[in-house]
């Protein structure tokens, strides 16, 4: 139908308008633009338009007035999507959290805007960045199961049916990783804010001749994300090797895992070239890019194979996700 189509464009437009605000909000940590509006929001130094644009001043308003824009194409498409939909609870939560999310994290980066420096700020700014996490994951989910409504709806009501149904073991292992990413995604955002994306200097993988620096030091900061991410690669390798050996038939599972496994062995190589290249730029975007994408692939697994607490069965993709093919 006509009106799904500009849903589903809708949807894809305000997935890349998600993804930007995420990158911008790393763009301005990472170039120390926080300030760039003083202590005043919405407004710029208590002006629509600032007398004097500094480059700290256009990056931080630019991502005030993109996260601004973002947010109202979410709350459109999250309004559209449940009057299209009005009977499908899986829309709903992620229209919900999806919008949920970005109001939080707007209304933390508002609240981060009157701290000074201190533990608070970088906590605070951590968890911005976590919630914008969540919200563009969302988006990205609602994005994928509108596109599974349509293909189904065009299919002229064929229902599709899952095959090979997995263990609950699998299913709270995928949503452990979930959870467990989301943890390591704190860690980084804490070595950033923290501005201890150096604190090894230029040494790798050991910290200088030292294993376990105190957790109260940059160092510290830096080596316990560093051992997150190693522990969430190996957990994330196990995986893939269980979904292998028991749930070939499983296409979704299996092509997801594998896209994980890759995205996470190279989110590991823009780490390290993050840390050779002295903290440049565009590593560090690189590493918010994949992380996110990441995070999506995984948060797409979870909606995939269910609550882990609930028995799977044959229900039709009325009341559960079709596989995509």
């Amino acid at each position: 139908m006509q009106k799904h189509r500009l849903l589903k464009i809708l949807a894809v437009v305000t997935s890349f308008g998600s993804y930007l605000m995420l990158l911008m909000g790393a763009i301005v940590s990472k170039t120390g633009s926080g300030k760039g509006c003083g202590n005043s929001w919405p407004f710029c130094h208590g002006q629509l338009i600032p007398e004097s644009l500094p480059i700290e001043t256009v990056i931080e308003y630019s991502h005030r007035i993109v996260s601004g824009g973002v947010g109202f194409l979410i709350l459109t498409l999250t309004v559209w999507a449940w009057l299209a939909y009005r009977e499908n609870r899986r829309v709903k939560v992620l229209g919900f959290m999806s919008l949920f999310f970005v109001v939080l994290q707007g209304a933390l980066g508002a609240l981060t805007v009157v701290f000074e420096g201190s533990f608070a700020k970088t906590a605070a700014l951590a968890l911005h960045f976590g919630f914008s996490l969540i919200s563009f994951a969302s988006v990205v989910l609602l994005t994928v199961y509108l596109f599974q409504l349509s293909r189904e709806t065009e299919g002229e009501g064929k229902t599709v049916t899952r095959n090979a149904p997995v263990s609950g073991r699998i299913r709270y292992t995928v949503w452990g990783l979930a959870v467990y990413t989301y943890i390591v995604v704190y860690t980084g955002a804490l070595v950033r804010h923290a501005e201890a994306t150096m604190g090894c200097g230029f040494s790798f993988p050991l910290c200088g001749e030292t294993y376990f620096p105190s957790f109260s030091s940059l160092a510290g900061i830096h080596m316990l994300h560093r051992y997150a991410s190693i522990t969430l690669w190996l957990c994330v390798l196990c995986f893939l090797v269980a979904v292998i050996r028991r749930y070939r038939a499983r296409e979704d599972l299996l092509r997801g895992s594998w896209l994980a496994f890759i995205l996470i062995t190279i989110q590991a190589l823009s780490g390290m070239i993050t840390v050779f290249t002295g903290g440049q730029l565009m590593a560090a975007l690189l590493h918010t890019t994949i992380i996110s994408v990441f995070f999506s692939v995984l948060s797409y697994l979870c909606m995939q194979l269910g609550l882990p607490w609930k028995r799977e069965s044959g229900e039709s993709v009325n009341s559960r996700t079709p596989v995509l093919s």
